[in-house]
């Protein structure tokens, strides 16, 4: 995705918009309507990693493993065309079967965002 298709995405609330960095990357500096997930939760099953794919519409089915029947539409960047978290995310999620269909990728990232003078915000802290 380029600019104007986040910018569309984000305005008719498409899905799920996620920043895949790491948390004080996130925490510094992100781009508004955006969630954190860093990348990792979406490596190796663990409580993280379930929990994760249950917020995106992921469910268990009868043989135990993931039905994406429900999956939400989700949006992921990271620092930038050089910076490797995204693709590794959904990398992470074809493993697992989450239709590819469903996943969107701003190659740009902060790095571009900031660049061209858009919008960022500093995410309030979790209380």
């Amino acid at each position: 995705y380029g600019e104007l298709e986040v910018l569309d995405f984000i305005a008719h609330k498409k899905g799920i918009f996620i920043d895949a960095r790491l948390a004080n990357w996130y925490e510094k500096s992100a781009i508004p309507g955006a969630v954190n997930i860093p990348f990792k939760h979406f490596l190796s099953e663990s409580d993280e990693q379930e929990k994760v794919l249950k917020d995106l519409g992921g469910e268990y089915n009868k043989n135990g493993d993931w039905d994406f029947s429900n999956a939400e539409t989700i949006l992921l960047y990271c620092n930038g065309a050089w910076c490797g978290q995204s693709p590794t995310a959904i990398n992470a999620l074809i493993e697992v079967g989450y239709p590819e269909n469903k996943m969107k990728y701003y190659r740009g990232g902060m790095q571009a965002w900031q660049l061209l003078g858009l919008t960022t915000i500093v995410p309030k802290e979790k209380k």
